[in-house]
């Protein structure tokens, strides 16, 4: 899960929580935000920017997540990107840091894992939002450089996630073209199973490689990344639509 959007609100709410004179209590209470002081519930650190809840499993860890870096360097050529890693390979570590999801990306900075996505796969998908998001800034939030469908999309196809429902006809994809943030990526998401939504994003960029070739959807994300082109505009000239 892309989660640049929630960093915003973590922002907010630790600023909110130390004007109210409640960051004890903030503080006190299990949530993701905790992954930003994670040396002060229980983590250790295994390697620089890697901190995790069980050192004995730090060094099959480390093996996963380096051959994660190498998926997504496949992909994007020398990283950009160094984020910091927090691991929780028990529930209990898990509980203690408020996970609701798998694995979080937070910007480029930070990657929280529970312990169902400590494994290659997800951990690449992680690893690929956060190195697209270095293009975006916090003032992307509410109106993202690279659409929903295309961060969660990008992130699905490059780490090989075969469990969500990838469409044989692309245009069975276009609902999720309306992602265009997280809100509506929530919403397009309601009533509907995961792996439909994934799957829709992940079979739009299959089509955008089929079309243009891996080198042509690399451009795609430098012409909007760091030329600053419409992604609206890119995507259909790239695709002829």
């Amino acid at each position: 899960m892309g989660i640049l959007r929630f960093f915003g609100l973590c922002l907010r709410a630790v600023i909110m929580a130390a004007l109210v004179g409640g960051a004890l209590a903030f503080a006190a209470v299990p949530s993701p935000y905790r992954a930003f002081t994670p040396e002060l519930y229980d983590l250790t650190e295994a390697a620089p920017n890697v901190y995790i809840d069980d050192p004995a499993a730090a060094p099959r860890v480390l093996k996963m997540i380096a051959a994660a870096e190498d998926n997504v360097a496949a992909f994007f050529g020398e990283l950009q990107t160094d984020p910091v890693w927090v691991l929780c390979t028990t529930a209990d570590c898990e509980d203690r840091m408020g996970m609701r999801a798998n694995g979080m990306t937070y910007g480029f900075h930070l990657i929280l894992m529970g312990p169902r996505g400590i494994n290659e796969m997800i951990l690449t998908h992680e690893r690929v939002h956060a190195e697209l998001h270095r293009y975006i800034s916090i003032t992307d939030v509410l109106g993202p450089k690279f659409p929903a469908w295309f961060d969660e999309g990008l992130a699905t196809y490059l780490s090989g996630d075969d469990r969500p429902w990838m469409p044989a006809d692309a245009r069975e994809s276009d609902w999720i073209l309306e992602a265009k943030d997280f809100f509506s990526w929530v919403r397009l998401r309601e009533g509907r199973d995961w792996r439909d939504s994934y799957g829709a994003a992940a079979r739009l960029v299959a089509e955008i490689e089929q079309v243009a070739g891996r080198d042509g959807l690399r451009d795609l994300i430098r012409r909007v990344g760091e030329n600053g082109e419409d992604f609206d505009a890119v995507y259909a000239e790239v695709m002829g639509r």
